[in-house]
């Protein structure tokens, strides 16, 4: 019986490209102190096998992938770090008890009338061309507006190509306005997995390009060359991933299945070189999960499962609970409830100095990054572990060529 693969969204890289490189100095200033460092996810290579093969080490009760005894899952610091956009306490909000035609025509000051007749002929979907064309027509500062709209619809929460919703002017304006949304893109990274893992729904509605970026970080073969003094603008985690993209190495999905399985721990690099912080939102209450807020769902997060990420050794985190605090949002229906529950937590997610280590590691404990008795004592329920494809292994070219040398 045959498997199914996550998919991911074709994205209009170079129509973006260009109406970027139309957009006047100011209006690109202004575009990228709001968007922070994401728009070189525009020149990310999409690396299809190893993140279909990632895909299914998700494990949506830890909110982590499990790959063989280890664990390993972005984190708000991570990516507020690599985005460049600080986790402020004013987060965005899905849109819901509003009416998006109103939101779509306000951001984009068109007329009602002009917005329900594009509707009504693409089944109330606003195409992507219209967009484009009224981007050409209009002045610097909206055509900034128009580009973030775009750019966060098609490559940040991608679900259709070539297709604007009405709601993510909702999202866009939340995003000009300064907001939070790397809560947000964890989020949905992390319900997409699920999602896939739950069969509700097979394709990616995140940034691809970032959680390749993230994962790379870790992969220590290619992870150890993404050295980056101080992080900037000109200079972060993702135009360095962009920089030494070429170096990836070309694996077969069978090859990266079978690594994933079971992996060394020298495989990994526990703390990526480029993330250094001396403070983390770890959990809320008593050692509680952290309450994630996206555009389309909430759910629960884990860090204190993958503090090594940190720097910190890690001890066996505490007892999961039921996640009954998960909610799928549909437009029209009444979240202030939830909305304003999961603000609380936030709020009370205070960041926590990190303890490191100030003794040299020896043994495990340095390959691990972990305490003694989380090596002895910690075990992953076997009804945690993901249930992954049975695939045959295939050799590499240069294999074949080594193999081949040998009988001939």
């Amino acid at each position: 019986m045959g498997h199914i693969d996550i998919r991911f969204v074709y994205i209009p890289k170079a129509e973006l490209k260009q109406m970027w490189r139309h957009l006047s100095i100011d209006a690109q200033t202004y575009a990228l102190s709001r968007m922070g460092h994401v728009l070189p996810l525009l020149d990310i290579e999409l690396q299809t096998r190893v993140m279909q093969a990632l895909a299914h080490f998700w494990c949506p009760y830890t909110t982590t992938f499990i790959l063989g005894k280890h664990e390993l899952t972005p984190t708000l610091e991570e990516y507020s770090l690599a985005i460049g956009k600080p986790l402020s306490i004013n987060l965005i909000c899905p849109c819901v008890e509003m009416d998006p035609i109103f939101i779509f025509v306000e951001f984009l000051k068109i007329s009602e009338n002009k917005m329900r007749k594009i509707l009504k002929g693409n089944c109330h979907m606003c195409p992507f061309s219209f967009l484009v064309e009224l981007f050409y027509e209009s002045n610097s500062y909206l055509q900034s507006r128009i580009f973030i709209l775009a750019f966060f619809r098609l490559v940040i929460f991608s679900l259709q190509k070539d297709f604007i919703s009405l709601s993510m002017a909702w999202i866009a304006r939340q995003v000009c306005s300064g907001m939070n949304f790397t809560n947000a893109i964890l989020t949905e990274t992390f319900i997409s997995l699920t999602r896939f893992k739950q069969n509700k729904e097979k394709t990616f509605h995140a940034p691809v390009g970032l959680l390749q970026m993230w994962f790379f970080s870790h992969y220590a073969k290619f992870g150890s060359k993404m050295t980056i003094p101080r992080v900037s603008q000109e200079e972060n985690p993702i135009t360095k991933f962009q920089e030494l993209q070429k170096n990836i190495a070309r694996l077969f999905y069978s090859k990266w299945i079978d690594l994933f399985k079971d992996p060394s721990p020298k495989v990994f690099l526990w703390q990526a070189i480029w993330f250094q912080v001396s403070k983390a939102r770890l959990y809320h209450g008593e050692r509680e999960p952290i309450l994630l807020l996206g555009i389309t769902d909430m759910t629960q997060y884990h860090p204190l499962r993958v503090v090594r990420q940190y720097g910190v050794l890690q001890d066996i985190p505490p007892p999961l609970g039921p996640n009954t605090f998960q909610v799928e949002f549909v437009a029209g229906e009444n979240y202030r409830t939830e909305i304003k529950h999961l603000d609380q937590t936030w709020v009370k997610s205070k960041t926590r100095s990190l303890s490191l280590p100030k003794e040299k590691l020896e043994g495990k404990e340095k390959c691990y990054h972990t305490k003694a008795r989380y090596i002895k004592y910690h075990l992953i329920p076997t009804h945690m572990f993901p249930k992954f494809p049975l695939v045959i292994v295939k050799p590499t070219r240069q294999a074949e060529i080594e193999t081949y040398a040998k009988k001939t």
